[in-house]
């Protein structure tokens, strides 16, 4: 069987940096955008847990795979989380894992 040729998980070994600040101004107009909706905010949410891949975020916020890779395109485009990882399905096909690129995201206001 491909799932006993190909490892369904490994060890991730991600060491996100302490925390990041960011200031509610306009130059930060871009991480309150992809923060927005509940959906992307409940991604991070579980990401701080642990990393996950799209198929089992979507499951956890019972919503679409397409929804789930949506958001996570947005919050990788502003560096939020990152792929840190691959991982196998049970029928042999590669999966990414991501994870925060922070252990926390502080967000003040000037």
């Amino acid at each position: 069987m491909m799932s006993e040729l190909l490892p369904t998980r490994s060890s991730v070994n991600h060491d996100p940096v302490e925390s990041r600040v960011v200031t509610l101004n306009e130059n930060e107009q871009e991480i309150f955008a992809a923060l927005h909706s509940k959906t992307a905010r409940e991604i991070v949410a579980l990401l701080y847990d642990k990393p996950m891949t799209p198929s089992e975020l979507a499951s956890r916020l019972d919503t679409s795979i397409q929804n789930v890779s949506h958001h996570l395109a947005n919050l990788r485009e502003i560096d939020l989380v990152a792929v840190v990882d691959s991982w196998y399905s049970e029928k042999g096909r590669e999966m990414d894992v991501y994870a925060t690129t922070t252990e926390s995201l502080v967000v003040t206001i000037k």
